[in-house]
């Protein structure tokens, strides 16, 4: 029950903005404050009474004939702690709502938000695939609602059109292979279905888990379909926070975590890490290219998400859900210094937020913090997460690592040394307030303390690590990636290397989906001309055939005229030619 009420919370704080709140109040803010931090508080204490296994809650929803359709909510270490990390990213990020959209519509922004915390809370407790699958598409249309916030904006519009397009692939995936697993084993309960794996025939197992696959990359942006999630970032600052850390597109993720069995079974290892590989590198790259620092972001975000998919295909679901918990604290309290930087300068543009000698502003250190967390430098979050990651890792693994790492380094402190470059003088004094200092310094203390966390999760995620030489690499790796972002971008600027590094950016993100999508739309075309073709040619074979019948009915209907000598006529013609027959072959 107490799960229930959790995730009840925000959606009736959500009603209630709907239904009452005038939308000229700041009232909205709090009820939805006040909604995050009651789902907090019941999570801690879910959590905290809980206990050791794992329990199933089953209810009855709908019948169809004799059939009964239950949801189930699944209640384990695992589950709760999602709802503890969902809660509070989504109370810190509220509660910076409340300096950032002062002069925006409260009622519908708030309601909104608080809709996309109840989906994303459903969605990480759901045992039923039914219950999964209902939340799974709510975080895609709170999604499109807060991308679309400024839908009258041509930009803010077409991108929340394309986020949810390109998503609804992976939904459409999703459903089939939530089909199929109900035709196969006539439930669709989680628990029963991955406890039961063998009862699946091979090439269904497999089918199943391609579908999955499908339905994870699209959701969590990643390639083919990462280009949705830069253009995501049209909407407010504040959703960006919550999107790329604990709700939308870490949907992706968690899903693939959740069924990782299934994928094991499969043997789908292999194809998500290409998948994750090829995602990186693009992710990485097109951050050291984009000067909007809202993109920069959004790149570091598919980039991260590709190394919880690299632990996927390594059958480590324990690191990649420990990264995705680190990712989700240090990620938001980026965003929501960049939000903070746009309500003070008006501007994401880099190169002009490094002429306004932000480097002895309040911001700065919480910044730094998240950048040495993002690059995986110690004591920070990070670099815990890094030894979770790579734990797994083979040797060629480890060296794309390695690789990865130096390039998420050189693009996360071109970020910290064009914004906060040296030399500049303050333009003008910063002021904070306690709704935009509070989530920053709270996040930026837990991004720097809560990676000793990691030594006390082995029996809660069963987050494996290991420090050996590889983690000496990979930090040197770093450490040479930020001597390099330096070299290039700091006091001095190099201009040739820079252009060099821009234009090979450039080629991948000149890379256009209009291109395969013509093909697409052409082949479709053709593809659909060639069966109108042949329904015409079908259809004219009817129509001779049928008017051939017609006239050969009229023909033969005046031997049936009901004369009596014309019958005899035509017998005694037929005996003839029988009796002829008959002489000449017998």
């Amino acid at each position: 029950m107490l799960q229930l009420i959790l995730i009840l919370i925000p959606m009736l704080a959500s009603l209630v903005l709907v239904a009452l709140i005038d939308d000229k109040t700041i009232r909205s803010g709090y009820i939805a404050v006040a909604g995050a931090l009651a789902s907090l508080i019941f999570s801690l204490y879910y959590f905290s009474v809980l206990g050791g296994g794992t329990a199933v809650a089953v209810y009855s929803w709908f019948y169809i004939g004799s059939f009964n359709f239950q949801v189930s909510t699944l209640s384990s270490y695992v589950s709760v702690f999602a709802t503890i990390i969902v809660s509070f990213i989504s109370l810190m990020v509220i509660i910076f709502s409340l300096f950032y959209m002062k002069k925006e519509p409260q009622k519908r922004y708030y309601a909104e938000m608080s809709l996309f915390v109840f989906s994303m809370l459903g969605l990480v407790i759901s045992d039923s695939l039914l219950l999964l699958y209902v939340f799974w598409e709510l975080v895609g249309i709170s999604s499109f609602l807060l991308i679309g916030f400024y839908y009258e904006r041509e930009k803010a519009a077409a991108a929340a059109n394309k986020a949810l397009i390109m998503t609804r692939i992976g939904d459409m995936a999703l459903f089939a292979a939530i089909v199929i697993l109900f035709v196969n084993y006539g439930t669709l309960s989680l628990t029963f279905i991955l406890s039961n794996l063998q009862l699946l025939s091979s090439g269904m197992l497999l089918l199943v888990a391609s579908l999955v696959t499908i339905a994870a990359i699209s959701k969590s942006a990643q390639f083919p379909f990462y280009p949705w999630l830069p253009d995501a970032m049209e909407g407010p600052t504040t959703v960006s926070a919550l999107l790329h850390s604990a709700t939308m597109v870490a949907a992706g993720a968690y899903i693939l975590i959740l069924l990782s069995p299934l994928l094991s079974s499969a043997g789908m290892g292999t194809v998500i890490s290409v998948i994750a590989i090829i995602t990186a590198f693009i992710g990485a790259f097109l951050a050291l290219h984009v000067v909007d620092m809202k993109r920069i972001l959004a790149y570091s975000t598919i980039e991260s998400l590709s190394f919880m998919f690299l632990a996927i295909g390594s059958l480590n679901a324990g690191g990649a859900l420990y990264y995705l918990i680190t990712h989700a604290i240090f990620k938001s309290l980026l965003f929501l210094i960049t939000g903070a930087l746009m309500v003070f300068f008006g501007t994401q543009d880099i190169r002009k937020l490094g002429t306004k000698g932000l480097q002895n502003s309040w911001l700065f250190l919480p910044f730094l913090a998240g950048i040495l967390s993002l690059a995986g430098f110690p004591p920070f979050m990070g670099f815990f997460a890094h030894l979770t990651l790579s734990h797994a890792f083979g040797v060629y693994g480890q060296a794309l690592f390695v690789v990865l790492s130096f390039l998420t380094s050189l693009f996360a402190f071109r970020l910290l040394f064009t914004v906060f470059r040296s030399g500049a003088l303050p333009s003008k004094k910063m002021y904070y307030t306690l709704s935009s200092a509070l989530p920053i310094f709270l996040l930026a203390a837990i991004t720097l303390f809560g990676g000793i966390s990691l030594f006390y999760m082995y029996g809660l995620i069963n987050a494996s690590y290991s420090l050996d030489v590889s983690t000496l690499i990979d930090l040197i790796a770093s450490f040479v990636g930020v001597l390099s972002a330096f070299w290039l971008f700091g006091s001095v600027n190099r201009n040739y290397w820079v252009s060099r590094l821009s234009s090979f950016a450039d080629s991948l993100s000149s890379f256009s989906y209009n291109v395969i999508l013509q093909l697409i739309g052409a082949s479709v075309v053709y593809l659909g001309r060639s069966f109108a073709d042949f329904d015409d040619a079908l259809t004219s074979f009817y129509e001779s055939v049928a008017k051939y019948s017609l006239i050969l009915s009229f023909k033969s209907r005046r031997i049936e005229d009901g004369d009596v000598q014309t019958y005899i006529s035509v017998m005694l013609i037929g005996l003839i030619i029988v009796l002829a027959v008959a002489v000449v072959f017998l």
